[in-house]
């Protein structure tokens, strides 16, 4: 496991996903945050995601919460060590037993039901995560919590622990810094892999019929951490291109403008154009990043070998919906090649004034 990305369940999340190769899927881990009002689209990924091994965690996006999947089926109730949550990562291993069950929680969460969550699973699957929230670095109640956690597993070596920054970053990776020190402090536990999550994706876009270029950050901080005494060294993980912190309610009426995005290290090139509902510029879209000077190739994976047909055939365009599985699934794919590549540095020697 090279790189994990952490995913909303959704359609188009899901289609970006199991249209993966398999040899990309070797290096790759997704996260997958429940949601939806129901689980079709999870039952899809657990058919067709059935060699290689993913997390699962309850999302706690406000908006997901009031969803009829988590909250009828009172996912995040506490009681009983979260009985429910447990349920249905149970019901999940029977359609797919490569699951990774992650245990989070907030802080209001009782410590006892949180910790025999984690006992729970650990009984009952060959691996678990748990998941640190971390706005820009975690609570000393979470990170007492993680710790407490660990020292109540009985092979904390087939645990995983997920630093997830959301939309921030630590204020410092440096040597000496508390950052630095907090993943010292997980040593003891020979760790599965100590992975970090992060997201710079714009919170907005571009205005009609313009286009942009946007830093993508994670790679920075992320390839920049001092590594020297820690293990197992971290593993790379971001949102591939999507941004939880950004507005997701749909506003009936708001105009619903045609958006392509295209990433290349380190930055996304995003563009609008047309108007309300105008999808036929897609079109135009899938060529102008065909024209892109980073252009992987019509080849490179799923979402260019759409380019390539939508140009070739001026049909099957889709939607904003489409789109967002085609950026999600070559964001992946870049970042893979960027990671795996021996010959390529750029993931190794990063500076945030090189982004600037």
């Amino acid at each position: 496991m090279q790189y994990v990305a952490c995913l909303r369940v959704g359609q188009n999340d899901i289609k970006a996903l199991i249209n993966l190769e398999p040899e990309r899927r070797d290096v790759f881990t997704p996260l997958l945050d429940m949601r939806g009002d129901d689980d079709r689209h999870l039952q899809t990924f657990l058919a067709t995601w059935t060699d290689h091994p993913f997390f699962l965690d309850v999302s706690r996006v406000r908006k997901d919460v009031g969803e009829d999947f988590i909250g009828g089926n009172d996912l995040h109730n506490a009681s009983d060590a979260f009985e429910n949550k447990q349920q249905f990562f149970l019901n999940t291993q029977q359609s797919n037993n490569n699951i990774i069950p992650v245990i989070s929680w907030t802080d209001d969460d009782p410590q006892r039901d949180v910790i025999q969550l984690a006992l729970s699973a650990e009984r009952n699957f060959n691996q678990i995560a748990i998941r640190v929230f971390c706005p820009e670095k975690p609570t000393s109640a979470s990170w007492a919590r993680l710790l407490s956690i660990l020292d109540s597993l009985n092979l904390p070596n087939f645990a995983h622990v997920v630093l997830d920054f959301g939309a921030t970053s630590p204020a410092s990776t440096a040597a000496g810094s508390e950052f630095n020190h907090s993943l010292k402090q997980l040593n003891v536990y020979n760790l599965q892999s100590v992975v970090l999550l992060s997201t710079s994706f714009p919170i907005d876009k571009p205005a009609s019929n313009t286009s942009r270029s946007s830093a993508c950050y994670d790679v920075a901080w992320q390839s920049n951490i001092d590594r020297n005494g820690i293990n197992p060294s971290p593993t790379y993980g971001d949102y591939a291109a999507t941004n939880p912190t950004a507005p997701m309610e749909y506003i009936p009426g708001m105009p619903v403008l045609p958006f392509g995005c295209y990433y290349t290290p380190t930055e996304w090139w995003q563009r609008r154009k047309g108007g309300n509902k105008e999808f036929a510029n897609y079109i135009e879209i899938a060529q102008e990043v065909r024209s892109l000077p980073g252009y992987h190739g019509d080849d490179f994976c799923w979402a260019t070998r759409e380019y390539s047909r939508i140009v070739a055939t001026s049909t099957g365009y889709g939607n904003n919906g489409t789109w967002n599985g085609y950026r999600i699934n070559q964001h992946i794919c870049a970042m893979i090649l960027s990671i795996t590549d021996d010959a390529n540095e750029e993931f190794d020697e990063l500076d945030f004034d090189d982004l600037i």
